[in-house]
């Protein structure tokens, strides 16, 4: 299996990295038009961006682990280079310091050969793309928990 892998500094905390990535009302604001599921193991969560003329995107997961504040993997139920639900998602969080925290991008599972380089290549674009986002979504947004749901 294949897999792409990237790494970010953030100047942030890393419990507000964490926050900005597993809180599902957060997500909306920086990587998602629609989000469905929060965080469990086993639970599902569904992704759905809105592209116009081009319809609606959406792809469906499953959360396979969760270590707050370290790690988070997902796998997709229906992604298109592997609907068998091999590709995957890996979130490896470090704390660098009070206010640096790294993020680690692992986006796996890809079939060997030619015909998967064009998802390969895809999914490292966008993953890069959506934790560029992101670092401008915390800096833009220093109190994230207004956008948390009141209980």
């Amino acid at each position: 299996m294949r897999e792409t892998k990237s790494v970010f500094t953030f100047d942030e905390p890393i419990e507000r990295l964490w926050s900005g990535i597993t809180v599902y009302e957060v997500l909306v604001h920086w990587l998602a038009d629609e989000v469905r599921g929060r965080p469990k193991v086993g639970g599902e969560f569904s992704w759905t961006w809105k592209l116009g003329l081009e319809g609606d995107f959406t792809t469906h997961g499953v959360y396979k682990k969760i270590e707050p504040l370290k790690e988070l993997v997902m796998e997709w139920k229906d992604h298109p280079a592997d609907p068998t639900g091999n590709i995957y998602l890996q979130l490896l969080f470090e704390s660098l310091g009070p206010n640096k925290s790294q993020l680690t991008i692992v986006n796996g599972g890809f079939p060997e050969g030619e015909g998967s380089d064009v998802w390969i290549e895809g999914a490292k674009e966008a993953w890069d793309g959506q934790a560029i986002h992101l670092k401008g979504f915390l800096n833009e947004n220093p109190d994230i928990t207004k956008f948390f749901k009141k209980t």
